[in-house]
């Protein structure tokens, strides 16, 4: 049985064009509030969203692009983890700008949707 919470279970249910839309506008969100070093409590949550909505959204995609997405969730695992330490760094908050950027477009190619 999945113990999903609500809004999961609600983006579960969304078409996949739709869920790797919406996993791409949080990685853009990460990266526009990243560029200012503000709102880090802001930045955690979607964080903590997007790992999430990587796993709803990689079992209904073949094994090379759930590898993708599951990279992705390490990424952000690793930063969750050392988050004050990583947000404080203006070297670590440049790589979170930077990946989230490279991910946007890597979901978007996914989605099949040309940026």
């Amino acid at each position: 049985m999945n113990n999903w919470n609500e809004s999961e279970l609600k983006f579960r249910c969304e078409r996949l064009s739709v869920r790797l839309e919406r996993l791409a506008q949080g990685f853009l969100q990460m990266a526009d509030l990243g560029q200012t070093g503000a709102c880090g409590d802001e930045v955690l949550d979607l964080v903590r969203e997007c790992k999430s909505f990587l796993e709803l959204t990689a079992i209904d995609l073949d094994v090379d692009n759930a590898y993708e997405l599951a990279q992705m969730q390490r990424q952000l695992s690793r930063w969750h983890f050392d988050w004050a330490e990583v947000w404080g760094d203006d070297g670590k908050r440049s790589e979170i700008v930077t990946m989230a950027k490279g991910w946007v477009e890597q979901v978007r190619q996914m989605a099949g949707i040309l940026v």
